[in-house]
């Protein structure tokens, strides 16, 4: 399928990124948050270089489906063949981005908050940390953590698929 190029990443280096970003992403949770009750609902990998970023396709394509194909000039997102089981709950969306040099994190994964409108309510304006982002059929509320950005979304990429 890809001739005679050679692949610098297997499926369990994979896994390794995005298990470090779920555990990253709990932790800038718990760290500027009290919510207790938040799942993973899908994880995007920021891709370090060009040559990352064609190795990352190349093993997603082995994992899982393409689907969401609006959102592919910045990246493709999978469906997985077979949902990670992650300290957030179970995981079938990932994302591979290009690379971007105002992304300088590892990735970014989303969570679904029980009640967004009292999450955003009680931390929005209660720390610099926290952005509100308006997109065209949801908003989501940005936290920076110390190598990722994660989300909340009101309405989580499953849900809009």
């Amino acid at each position: 399928m890809y001739g005679e190029k050679e692949i610098n990443m297997n499926i369990d280096e994979l896994e390794k990124i995005i298990f470090y970003l779920v555990k990253q992403g709990l932790a800038t949770l718990e760290r500027f948050t009290d919510e207790k009750n938040g799942a993973l609902d899908y994880v995007a990998i920021f891709a370090k270089d060009e040559n990352e970023f064609n190795d990352l396709l190349m093993i997603a394509e082995t994992v899982g489906q393409e689907v969401d194909k609006e959102t592919a000039k910045t990246g493709r997102t999978f469906l997985l063949n077979k949902p990670l089981d992650t300290t957030a709950g179970v995981l079938s969306l990932i994302k591979i981005r290009k690379p971007d040099d105002t992304r300088l994190q590892r990735g970014a994964p989303d969570f679904k908050i029980p009640d967004y409108q009292q999450f955003k309510d009680k931390y929005l304006k209660s720390d610099g940390n926290f952005t509100l982002m308006l997109k065209n059929d949801y908003e989501m509320i940005e936290i920076k953590g110390p190598d990722v950005l994660v989300y909340i979304p009101d309405k989580t990429l499953s849900e809009r698929m």
